[in-house]
C-alpha cells in the first residue's frame, strides 16, 4: 500500500516541477519578445529619419544637376561674341562709339 501512495506524491511533484519549468520558459519567451519589439522599434525609428535624410539628398541632387546645367549653358553662351557683347554692355554699362546711353528709371 505504500508503494501506491507514493506514485502519486511523484506524479505530482513531477507535475508542479513541469508547471514551474514551463512558466520560466514562458516568462523568458515574453521577456525576450518585447527586447525584441523595442529593438524593432528603434529600428523603425532609425529608418524613418534615415529616409528623411536620403530624400534631403536626392532633392539636393536634382538642384546641383539643374545648377550644373544653367552654368553649361551660359559656359557654351560665353563662347558666343555677341552674347558677351550683352553682357559687357548690361552689367558694366559700356556702349560702342556713337551710340548714346539711355537710363530708365523704375517707376515706384
Amino acid at each position: 500500500m505504500q508503494a501506491h501512495a507514493t506514485v502519486p506524491s511523484n506524479k505530482r511533484s513531477a507535475s508542479v516541477g513541469s508547471k514551474r519549468r514551463l512558466r520560466f520558459l514562458l516568462i523568458f519567451v515574453l521577456c525576450f519578445m518585447s527586447w525584441a519589439a523595442v529593438n524593432i522599434w528603434g529600428q523603425f525609428a532609425k529608418l524613418h529619419e534615415k529616409s528623411k535624410v536620403v530624400v534631403n539628398m536626392e532633392q539636393q541632387l536634382v538642384d546641383a544637376n539643374k545648377l550644373k546645367e544653367q552654368t553649361q549653358r551660359e559656359i557654351a553662351r560665353l563662347h558666343n561674341d555677341e552674347y558677351l557683347d550683352q553682357i559687357i554692355r548690361r552689367d558694366f554699362h559700356y556702349s560702342k562709339t556713337g551710340e548714346t546711353p539711355l537710363s530708365v528709371s523704375k517707376s515706384q
